[in-house]
């Protein structure tokens, strides 16, 4: 150390940049101690290292160089590495140089803040850091994803069409992700079968894909349980359900909104059976991936019947966005219904809560001396609970 000071000493007395690397002890300048003068490289800034130099590039000491003047890029790596138990390989074709400060860097972050404006790359061997061209690689990442493409289309009875899920060709979607994370020297190759994506580009560039693979797998994982219970409420006199009345009974304000009334399903029922004779058409439970349509269909001809489509998409916070389609038919054995609605919605609900779907009414027959045409409504209660692995 007697040494450097000494060359520091001689350096800026000539002017010339000065390089200071700091770590844990501060990064106060060398105090100058009588040592016999030895010719330095000329051009060749003056350092300052810690005492107890970092035996890996991920030691908590921290380094610091600053440059008032261009320096070749090969001198400013042997400052690096002095005093360390690492060495350093230029390949004949780096080339560059440095100008600027950086303050406070690992040995590992150091390289790579120097090197990537440069377009070059470094390897650590053993204890040897090899720096060389940024050169493309090849890796491999898997992608657990199923290779069909899956979409459902409703149409109703009467010819017009309803909703639908589109067929979405998942791999054909990663590739052109992942070809927009490219550079123009970078090429991707996905094997369906296998489910293999193979990319070929920097590192830097890999890294992104990386990223983005990892984000989509993590997000298409998701998945939710649907548990539904759909209700025919056959009511007596009224043409729909009072809900205000409802409210009433549930002890709940009469501006309550919708949503909270489900919170108890057992009470709800109840509470609707005052206006009305429920009969339980369906309780379905499934569980569906993040944007994967789930279809229930129940029913049988001479009795009502129910087209329910539900594409849940869940979010990180546990909020759960619903796009809910149904169809309630009336069935005369023949193919055509003879009475069919349809309402098709888009609403959010948290984890684990229920939301209450209500409003479609189709005319109904009391079996009896005389048949009465009363009003029969729908009401679907639908919880949404969010699966975790």
């Amino acid at each position: 150390m007697q040494h450097v000071a000494a060359a520091a000493l001689l350096l800026l007395a000539q002017g010339m940049p000065v390089t200071r690397l700091a770590g844990s002890v501060g990064d106060q300048p060398v105090a100058a101690q009588p040592a016999p003068q030895r010719p330095s490289a000329p051009g060749l800034p003056a350092m300052q290292l810690d005492p107890g130099a970092a035996a890996t590039l991920d030691a908590p000491r921290r380094l610091s160089l600053a440059f008032s003047e261009p320096r070749p890029i090969q001198e400013v790596l042997r400052l690096l590495v002095a005093g360390t138990p690492f060495s350093i390989a230029v390949d004949r074709d780096v080339d560059g140089a440095f100008r600027g400060e950086l303050k406070q860097l690992t040995l590992r972050d150091a390289p790579a803040a120097l090197l990537d404006p440069l377009g070059l790359d470094f390897e650590v061997r053993g204890t040897v850091l090899r720096v060389l061209r940024d050169r493309t690689e090849m890796r491999q990442f898997d992608v657990n994803l199923l290779a069909v493409q899956r979409g459902l289309t409703r149409t109703a009875s009467g010819g017009s069409a309803f909703t639908t899920a589109q067929a979405d060709d998942v791999f054909a979607a990663i590739a052109d992700g992942v070809q927009a994370l490219l550079s123009p020297d970078g090429r991707v190759h996905v094997d369906r079968r296998a489910g293999l994506v193979a990319v070929t580009d920097h590192s830097e560039r890999l890294d992104r894909v990386a990223i983005y693979l990892e984000a989509l797998q993590l997000r298409s994982r998701r998945q939710v349980r649907l548990e539904a219970r759909i209700l025919e409420v056959t009511l007596r006199e009224a043409a729909a359900i009072d809900w205000r009345a409802v409210r009433a009974r549930l002890g709940l304000p009469g501006d309550a909104p919708q949503a909270g009334l489900a919170a108890d399903p057992v009470a709800l029922q109840a509470a609707i059976g005052d206006q009305g004779d429920i009969r339980v058409l369906s309780a379905p439970e499934v569980t569906a991936m993040n944007n994967e349509p789930a279809l229930v269909r129940t029913g049988m001809p001479g009795v009502s019947s129910l087209t329910l489509m539900v594409v849940p998409q869940i979010a990180a916070d546990g909020m759960v966005q619903l796009s809910v389609s149904q169809a309630w038919e009336e069935q005369d054995g023949s193919k055509a219904a003879a009475h069919a609605v349809e309402a098709d919605t888009v609403t959010r609900v948290r984890d684990g809560n229920t939301v209450l779907i209500a409003g479609l009414l189709r005319p109904a027959q009391v079996a009896g001396v005389s048949k009465k045409t009363v009003q029969a409504e729908l009401v679907v209660l639908l919880r949404a609970t969010v699966v975790t692995p």
